[in-house]
């Protein structure tokens, strides 16, 4: 007999079509049975039930970050991370690589995270001639806060076989000084290579999955669209880490690569499989490439040069046609479609591409996404309408990034991922981290969605900022949409999965500055709970 378990006297954010907020949610096994005032649902109430007093606490859907990096993030916790306070130069970061070289095993990767140049003394990358007086008998791998460049030591490039006469790749390159020599900076398309070389074994990924899930719980995440990056393999993985339960959260996954994308695309399509195919807790998500670069870097490929540089327009890694010739054929085929694409330029690519396809392929419903829209400038967004795209924006860049933003960008920064343009143009946006690039916390991602405000104070994009009401909208069933599962979850209705997630306490009573001071309480997905900060059993 499936358990009943009635949550009354509480904040209860619906999400539904009328953006609701009630008192009280009966859950019946995995599924939604009943949403309402406490009366109401008490009159449900048996000799089985369980009733829990929510004290006037918000109880609301769990998020859904409808773009991350499980993989990544978990392996970046078993690595060194640059993010710490006490790593302010580049000799604290040598003395930690050199502490972890005693503790790891010849020829072992040694590897880092979280780097800023512009956070460290000397505001530049370490060399490889620095990290080698560290090491010789480790690779040495240290990766940018944006995940798109890193510097390395020799025997890393050794290991990929890199020299002073390798010739750059595509979209990337080998920084060199003036005698030719390699410094040991690898940027876009040259780092992901890198990145390739420096795979995870089995046993290191199950360990950073079930890190990462943890972690994740805890913040009040049930659903993630993760972004990939290691390829197939890297997707083997995460399904079987799902069955097993040791990832907790529902995984709508890309397929995709951080090096060679377009080999993964194209097999995925050849394969005769398309997006959808899964069940609720593994569902197979679109087919994605990289289009340009990082919006902190900054390489990403504007349509006008930077601000700051007025021969810079950034790096983009692909061709119109190269774009139409691989993803053409996967709207075709049915596949979803998406791609990294921050600057405005990149943007355009990717919807000129989208336009060809349901032109020549008209299909019904196709929700196409668009992975960052950086610059997502007003033009663009009549065309994301026009063509149904779904845009995935990651408001917590502004916070950690946003004042080089308005350095780098300029008056463009206030169109950087635009929430408030969105809502006026009736155009469905679902937040998403990009964690490891900043903080995971959903919390986070909403305050500066209502603040629009940088690290400093600045405010990017006035115009830009949201009520909490349509943030957390973006963080729940927004995200389901962008997966084609808001019939399933991202709302608290009945039928649906009973994905909860309960604060400590009124999110709508709680001033904006107060609401990073906000903490799950505990976090349910299908029914049961993952997450438990009092460690207290709630029963269900």
């Amino acid at each position: 007999m499936e358990k009943q378990t009635l949550f009354i006297d509480g904040e209860v954010i619906t999400v539904n079509g009328s953006n609701q907020v009630t008192e009280a949610v009966a859950i019946k096994g995995n599924r939604i049975q009943a949403v309402g005032s406490t009366e109401d649902i008490l009159t449900l109430k048996d000799e089985n039930s369980e009733v829990i007093k929510l004290n006037g606490n918000t109880l609301m859907p769990g998020f859904i970050d409808s773009h991350l990096h499980i993989t990544m993030y978990g392996t970046n916790a078993l690595s060194i991370s640059c993010k710490s306070e006490h790593i302010q130069s580049i000799d604290n970061l040598l003395k930690d690589i050199k502490k972890r070289a005693t503790s790891t095993p010849k020829g072992e990767w040694i590897r880092a995270w979280g780097y800023h140049e512009g956070n460290i003394a000397e505001k530049r990358f370490p060399t490889k001639e620095e990290m080698d007086t560290v090491t010789t008998d480790h690779p040495i791998l240290v990766v940018r806060t944006c995940g798109h460049i890193s510097a390395v030591n020799s025997h890393a490039l050794r290991l990929a076989n890199i020299d002073k006469n390798t010739p750059d790749p595509d979209g990337g390159r080998f920084e060199k000084r003036k005698d030719g020599e390699l410094t040991g900076l690898m940027v876009e398309n040259a780092h992901m290579k890198m990145f390739t070389v420096a795979s995870f074994t089995d046993e290191e990924m199950r360990k950073a999955h079930k890190i990462a899930s943890e972690h994740f719980a805890e913040k009040g995440i049930t659903s993630i669209h993760d972004a990939t990056g290691y390829g197939l393999d890297n997707i083997h993985a995460l399904q079987a880490d799902s069955q097993k339960g040791v990832i907790k959260q529902r995984i709508y996954a890309m397929i995709g690569a951080l090096s060679k994308p377009q080999d993964v695309v194209k097999h995925m399509v050849d394969s005769g499989i398309f997006t959808g195919l899964g069940d609720n807790k593994f569902k197979i998500g679109p087919v994605k490439l990289f289009l340009d670069g990082s919006s902190s870097g900054p390489t990403i490929w504007t349509r006008d040069p930077y601000t700051s540089d007025p021969e810079n327009f950034g790096v983009h890694y692909f061709k119109q046609e190269e774009v139409d010739e691989l993803f053409i054929p996967a709207h075709a085929k049915g596949w979803q479609i998406t791609s990294h694409a921050q600057g405005d330029a990149a943007i355009d690519m990717l919807l000129k591409c989208i336009e060809k396809a349901n032109e020549l392929y008209p299909r019904q419903d196709t929700r196409h996404r668009i992975e960052h829209a950086g610059i997502a400038t007003p033009d663009l967004i009549k065309r994301m309408k026009e063509q149904n795209v779904v845009p995935i924006p990651n408001p917590a860049f502004h916070y950690e990034y946003g004042d080089g933003y308005i350095e780098n960008y300029g008056e463009r920064a206030a169109h950087m991922y635009p929430l408030g343009d969105y809502l006026k143009e009736d155009v469905v946006a679902a937040i998403a981290s990009d964690c490891p690039v900043t903080d995971f916390s959903p919390i986070r991602g909403i305050h500066t969605s209502l603040t629009r405000q940088s690290h400093s104070g600045q405010i990017v994009g006035e115009n830009q900022k949201v009520s909490l009401l349509e943030a957390i909208r973006m963080y729940t069933i927004n995200g389901a949409y962008a997966s084609f599962e808001e019939d399933v979850k991202g709302s608290l209705e009945p039928g649906k999965l009973a994905d909860l997630i309960l604060f400590d306490r009124s999110l709508m009573n709680t001033d904006t500055d107060e609401l990073l001071e906000a903490q799950v309480e505990w976090t349910m997905i299908d029914g049961e709970i993952v997450y438990n900060k009092t460690k207290v059993e709630v029963k269900s």
